[in-house]
């Protein structure tokens, strides 16, 4: 139990920060402190003490989705999603998973990315349980793994066929409504050559050579992307080469080189419209590959006058006086619930300047006006 017991919110966000539920990212890390169960499991019987009927449902070994629902027969749902997972804390400057509040802040990795979202919203709709009559939605309580790398929890709550008529996907946007973000779409290009002694290259061919050639289109390319007629709200598209790899000693002619490429997307891009220019810059390239995407989530916009956005925005005034609605550059599940047909936003506290930084911490204010927020949201 958490140290926190006059502060009930504030205790169940430090609960959760207590439990390490970081996310492997494809690397060799395992162990209890690289899985979403333990977290998922204090969400479930957290749900379940507070009488809400939740489930784990795992989408890989170790990595399960909570989903809880409360129904009052209301011709409407509303979902609240936040992610379980959070990125690794190499490095930190404070102790990760010992949460400390310190000048009205939390601190701890996930406090604000995104463990504050996921403590607002599980208080909000359990403390409405104690007025039942005040509810006007069914409420889907959803807290998902692996979203921090390739968003196998939002796709598996869309492939269960779960449904709301409006969603809010948590993170930290300082309280803002964030309608519009970009999508991505990541793949690798492999080059193969021919292996050699160093000393006669020419008996080779030097997959590493070939690469530079595919690089340097892929630059060119990016340029070309920058150029392009912005988004009103998002900018243009963008592309990066953020991983290369190849040979096997420095007296081998390389026979094999990889890279992997991050490419930003626009709501009306997919995964095939990203992939058809760079087949035709690179069909010259010999020995270039270009592999199917190991990852494409879909950007998203959702119109300023659609009612998920009037409906938070009225709650974030009543409580805050004023709102914000913007757009961000990163990708979020919310693409995959608006691409399944759920129009969904993103909303909650904590600032995104803070996620996944040495020293992460909330807020405790914004946290508590978060609530207030769901709450409303919920009631009206």
């Amino acid at each position: 139990m958490s140290d926190f017991q006059n502060r009930p919110l504030v205790g169940l966000l430090a609960d959760l920060v207590a439990i390490p539920s970081m996310n492997p990212m494809g690397r060799a890390r395992s162990g209890a402190e690289y899985s979403e169960s333990r977290l998922a499991e204090y969400v479930v019987e957290y749900l379940r003490r507070n009488r809400v009927d939740a489930t784990l449902n795992e989408v890989a070994p170790g990595r399960p989705n909570v989903l809880g629902r409360i129904d009052i027969g209301s011709p409407t749902t509303v979902m609240l999603e936040a992610h379980l997972d959070t990125v690794h804390a190499d490095s930190m400057e404070i102790p990760p998973f010992t949460p400390e509040v310190k000048n009205g802040r939390l601190y701890g990795r996930g406090a604000c990315d995104t463990k504050g979202s996921l403590a607002a919203f599980l208080f909000s709709a359990t403390s409405l349980l104690n007025q039942p009559s005040s509810l006007r939605h069914n409420v889907v309580l959803a807290a998902v793994a692996d979203e921090e790398y390739r968003f196998t929890g939002a796709r598996h709550l869309m492939e269960q066929g779960v449904r709301a008529d409006y969603a809010v996907a948590g993170e930290p946007t300082g309280l803002r409504i964030v309608r519009a973000h970009k999508g991505l779409t990541r793949w690798k290009v492999v080059t193969r050559g021919k292996a050699a002694h160093s000393a006669y290259p020419d008996r080779g061919e030097n997959a590493i050579y070939l690469m530079a050639q595919v690089i340097q289109r892929m630059e060119t390319h990016a340029a070309d992307l920058a150029a392009e007629k912005p988004h009103p709200l998002l900018g243009v598209p963008t592309l990066s080469v953020g991983v290369i790899e190849g040979g096997q000693a420095v007296n081998i002619v390389p026979d094999r080189c990889w890279i992997d490429v991050d490419r930003r997307t626009l709501p009306s891009e997919t995964a095939e419209t990203v992939l058809a220019p760079i087949r035709c810059l690179l069909s010259e390239v010999q020995g270039a590959t270009i592999e199917p995407p190991y990852l494409s989530v879909a950007g998203m916009e959702v119109a300023e006058d659609a009612p998920v956005v009037r409906m938070l925005g009225n709650a974030i005034r009543e409580v805050c006086g004023m709102v914000a609605v913007e757009a961000a550059q990163y990708a979020t599940d919310a693409g995959i619930y608006n691409h399944a047909g759920i129009p969904t936003v993103v909303f909650g506290p904590g600032d995104i300047a803070q996620a996944h930084t040495r020293v992460e911490f909330i807020e405790l204010s914004q946290l508590e006006s978060a609530v207030a927020i769901i709450k409303r949201i919920l009631t009206e």
